[in-house]
């Protein structure tokens, strides 16, 4: 029996990551979670969009990727308010999950702005740091050896990548890619979109200094 795993991929859109991997689940006929940083979607409402029209389940983020360890949570309000709203207008249903940058949380806030506004809390269970830039067949390997011990599955991956004015990031998605070619022609694993949250690696931190 196929072992079920959640496809999500995070810092999109990107208008060549995230086509790539919309090509490529358009092609198996399998449908993941998207988190959108907010700011990208600003600038690639087009690649939004498409996602979409494609099928695939849109969530929010960030609008800026920042750390919640280093926000009021007044900050975190009007982050995941902005995100929100442009996801809506670029024609999104309403958000049932949230992936805070980093998986960082701030203690006593972030879990209850996410139940103000009807949020659930979306963690991973599996996470190959895609965005390091590792060999694709490693990260394969790696994700096997991760699935063997689990019930629910999700994986964590990112298809957005270093662009123009961004340092420090990788130049290109093609590890990502290749990786998410992989699992689609495993034919002992099976695919889903993110249907409920899951807290498993959210780092809850110390409040913010007044």
């Amino acid at each position: 029996m196929a072992r079920t795993v959640a496809l999500t991929f995070d810092d999109g859109p990107n208008p060549d990551a995230t086509r790539r991997v919309l090509e490529l689940l358009g092609r198996h006929g399998v449908t993941a979670t998207f988190f959108v940083w907010g700011e990208r979607a600003q600038s690639h409402p087009d690649v939004v969009r498409e996602v979409l029209e494609r099928g695939h389940s849109v969530q929010p983020h960030c609008w800026a990727h920042v750390s919640h360890w280093t926000l009021a949570p007044a900050a975190i309000r009007a982050d995941i308010d902005a995100v929100g709203a442009l996801l809506a207008q670029l024609g999104a249903p309403p958000a049932m999950l949230w992936r805070p940058p980093y998986g960082h949380t701030l203690t006593g806030s972030t879990t209850a702005i996410a139940a103000e506004r009807g949020l659930e809390l979306a963690g991973w269970t599996i996470n190959p740091h895609d965005y390091a830039g590792g060999e694709a067949a490693a990260m394969y390997a790696e994700v096997k050896r991760s699935l063997a011990g689990e019930e629910r599955s999700v994986l964590l991956l990112h298809d957005g990548h270093r662009e123009r004015g961004q340092p420090n990031r990788r130049p290109d998605a093609t590890n990502t890619v290749e990786l998410v070619a992989m699992l689609l022609e495993d034919r002992a694993l099976a695919f889903t979109t993110m249907s409920a949250g899951i807290e498993d690696c959210l780092s809850d931190g110390p409040p913010a200094r007044a």
